[in-house]
């Protein structure tokens, strides 16, 4: 679903702050809150995947803590979605999501930095079928400058995961 494309960005910027942090500069404490909205294709992540479109509005709190020798970050994205599938006769559905990102940061131990996000969503498909939905995602920061974005699990009502 399009939320990867949020927790990227989110990670993404957050590897940014770290690196312009000083050393020994006093603590910085941030507060910010944040609208999402989109409209755009997508494929459904569980089976049988399905294309069609994917509207997402929700609203986030973002929190950081940057000590020069420290840095935490909390992000809490509440919201709805709706999906309607491009296939004839396959069900709209609607729901909500809700996405917990935390990053805590020793700068003198950093080598390698890993954030991994769970996203917990419930699905109301027109049927009235309702199931949740839960996607564990890891990006991974290397000390090189490389990036990976993996999807680790995804589970699907009573599936396991895939």
């Amino acid at each position: 679903m399009g939320f990867h494309r949020v927790i990227a960005v989110l990670g993404g910027a957050a590897v940014l702050l770290l690196a312009g942090a000083p050393a020994g500069a006093q603590a910085e404490h941030v507060t910010e809150h944040y609208t999402v909205g989109f409209s755009e294709p997508s494929v459904t992540p569980c089976d049988p995947p399905l294309d069609g479109v994917l509207t997402v509005a929700g609203e986030g709190v973002v929190t950081l803590t940057d000590t020069g020798r420290t840095f935490q970050l909390k992000d809490n994205l509440h919201g709805r979605f709706t999906f309607v599938p491009t296939a004839s006769g396959a069900p709209s559905s609607s729901g909500h999501f809700v996405v917990q990102h935390r990053e805590n940061v020793n700068y003198a131990q950093l080598t390698e930095y890993r954030v991994t996000d769970t996203q917990h969503t419930i699905v109301h498909v027109a049927d009235g079928t309702n199931f949740p939905i839960q996607i564990r995602t890891t990006l991974l920061f290397s000390a090189d400058g490389g990036f990976e974005a993996k999807v680790d699990s995804v589970r699907c009502g009573g599936q396991g995961p895939a």
